[in-house]
């Protein structure tokens, strides 16, 4: 069967929204050669651009999680732990080599929501809500943001706890602020998302 691409008339369709209020804080794991902890880029990923347009042309995603783990799942261990059993260890440079940035909303952003049933109801496949189809899930994130509704991006479960992402359009970065920013070791619940995981930090080699 082949994968449900959005229709043609999909612009006049009514979406789920959902709104965050300003004053919400969420988190952004990202690696600390990059100064802007609300920069973005329009590489390939979960809800960016496929289109073969030149990169002005085509739309940037910022993904922030609303957990410390949830961003640390999907920033950083992702498909590391498949097939492995027991504890994974990771070397101590990783967790200083990556920032951890608490985000505000400074005004109320519009979502279009995947979460629970809103996907079905709008139409949406369930492979674009769980991820399972990244290429699909790009297809889909054009359709919203092309919408006559202008949404400001997307709210959807992740795969991998449950816990809930924003995926922004570039269009409404300036809805957002970056709060403080530290290094991941130091981020705040850190130590506790690890020992959930079974993740051990390899100390240094001291020679």
């Amino acid at each position: 069967m082949s994968p449900v691409t959005p229709p043609a008339d999909f612009g006049r369709a009514q979406l789920r929204l959902h709104t965050i209020p300003a004053g919400q804080t969420f988190g952004r794991i990202y690696l600390a050669r990059f100064p802007d902890p609300l920069g973005y880029g329009k590489t390939p990923s979960r809800f960016s651009d496929p289109r073969r347009l030149t990169p002005v042309n085509r739309f940037g995603v910022l993904y922030l999680g609303e957990t410390v783990k949830v961003c640390f799942l999907e920033a950083y261990l992702r498909d590391r732990r498949d097939g492995l059993i027991g504890e994974l260890t990771i070397p101590m440079s990783d967790f200083y080599d990556r920032h951890y940035a608490e985000i505000e909303t400074t005004a109320p952003l519009t979502l279009v929501d995947l979460r629970d049933d809103a996907a079905i109801v709008m139409g949406v496949p369930t492979d674009v809500a769980k991820a399972s189809r990244q290429t699909l899930g790009r297809k889909w994130s054009v359709a919203f943001h092309q919408h006559s509704s202008r949404p400001d991006g997307i709210i959807y479960p992740s795969r991998l706890n449950g816990h809930t992402n924003l995926a922004i359009y570039d269009r409404a970065i300036s809805k957002l602020k970056a709060g403080r920013v530290r290094k991941l070791i130091a981020a705040p619940g850190l130590a506790a998302v690890l020992d959930d995981l079974q993740v051990v930090i390899a100390e240094p080699d001291p020679s």
